[in-house]
Formats: C-alpha cells, structure tokens, sequence
C-alpha cells in the first residue's frame, strides 16, 4: 500500500511540473510573439516617419521655387506700376493711351498669390502621425514653419481686396472694350485718346493710389516669401542632417 501511495504522489508531482512547464512555454510565446510585433510596429513606424520626412523634404523645395518665382515675377508687377504712375501723370498721356491701358490691365493677371506646399504637412496633421516624428527639433521646426501659413494668408485677402479695389478705379478711366482686348491678346492693343474716359485729376490719382498699395502688398508679400525661403532652406538641411538624406 505505502508503494502505491508513493507512485501516486510521483505522478500528481510529474502532471503539475507538466503544467508549469506548459504555462511556462505559452507566456514566452505570448510575450515574444507580443515583442516581436512591438519590433515590426516600430520598424514600421519608423519607416513612415522616413518616407514623410522625404515627402516634406520634396514640399520645401517646391517652396523655395515658389519663393524665388514670386521675387522674379514682382519684378515684373514693379517696373508696370512704375510705368502706369509715370504715364497717367505725364501731361502727353493722351497720346500714350496704348501702352498707358496695356500697363494698367496687366498688372492684375501677373500678380500671383503666395502660398505653399503643405499637402504632407495636413495629411500628418489629419491622421494623426505628426507624432512618428521623433526628432524635437525637427517636428517644432516643422511646427513652426506651416503655422506661417496664417501670414501668407493674411497677405493674400489684403492682396485680393487691393487688387479688387485697383479694377473698380481702372473702370473708370480706361474703356472696357479695350480693356477685354488686352486681356484677351495678352498684348498692347491700339487705342485713341477717346478710351481714356476721363481726365479728372482726382479720379486718375485714386487709381494710382490703388496702385501704390497693390506695390506695398507685392513688398510685403516678397518680405514674407524672403523669410519663409530662408525657413524652408534650413529646414531642409536640418531634415537632410537628420535623416542622412545627405545626397538628396
């Protein structure tokens, strides 16, 4: 009997080894098959966050083409205010209704809006991924650089609004038709000293008023552009550094 009950013993002793060992091999299964997807989410992550810094790598410098391509196109707005201002107050300008029309209408199909590119940026924010950046310096940076977008926006209502302003005062001295057919050629079109509708002294100056504040906004706008440019440029060396896009 006592044989027996010592071979029971041996047996319940083997079963709850058994289970202990059993218990044993599902926890490490459990816990390593739990590190090894903690492994794969952070090399995925990890390789997301790479592809979007490449993505606002390729953003920054579409911005800087957009920045160097306002400063080139102002240049251009400029020297056709200039040339408006010095003909309409010319005593002769009857007799340069042409080019003085041809300078007036242009100005407003040159001018172009200042913005950037911040598609990568807005889908980061929207889905939440702002977060796989890991670099501090590099996500405030970032931060820091879309929020200007409430500048640029500012810029261009204040553009918007002068350059509606600047059309209702043109109207008013030049004859539409002749205004349509710049427009439409995209060229200095003739013209007779009866499509210039006045020669009121205060109506022609508060065209050239509306001018002078449109050439104050491209001012701005271009200061704005300059500072930007030179925000998108280190940025893009800090990602380059970061990020061993040393060749990009």
């Amino acid at each position: 009997m006592e044989v027996q009950k010592h071979s029971q013993n041996e047996v319940h002793k083997k079963r709850w080894k058994e289970y202990l060992f059993e218990f044993f091999m599902l926890f490490l299964a459990v816990f390593l098959g739990s590190l090894a997807e903690n492994i794969r989410e952070h090399n995925v992550e990890n390789e997301k966050e790479k592809v979007y810094m490449q993505n606002v790598l390729d953003d920054l410098k579409t911005d800087t083409a957009i920045y160097n391509n306002y400063a080139k196109n102002n240049k251009s707005l400029f020297q056709s205010i200039d040339t408006l201002i010095q003909l309409i107050k010319s005593p002769s300008r009857k007799e340069h209704v042409g080019k003085l029309a041809y300078a007036a209408r242009m100005i407003l199909p040159k001018y172009k809006a200042l913005y950037i590119t911040d598609r990568t940026y807005e889908q980061m924010k929207s889905s939440g991924d702002l977060r796989l950046i890991r670099d501090k310096q590099v996500a405030n940076d970032i931060s820091y650089y879309y929020y200007s977008v409430i500048d640029l926006k500012k810029y261009n209502d204040a553009a918007f609004a002068w350059g509606s302003d600047y059309g209702k005062e043109m109207g008013k001295i030049f004859d539409a038709e002749l205004l349509l057919k710049i427009v439409k050629e995209q060229k200095e079109q003739p013209a007779t000293p009866n499509d210039l509708l006045t020669d009121d002294r205060a109506t022609l100056n508060e065209l050239i008023t509306s001018a002078q504040y449109l050439y104050g906004a491209f001012t701005l706008g271009e200061k704005i552009g300059d500072e930007r440019n030179i925000a998108a440029k280190n940025l893009i060396e800090l990602i380059k550094k970061e990020y061993h896009f040393e060749n990009e």
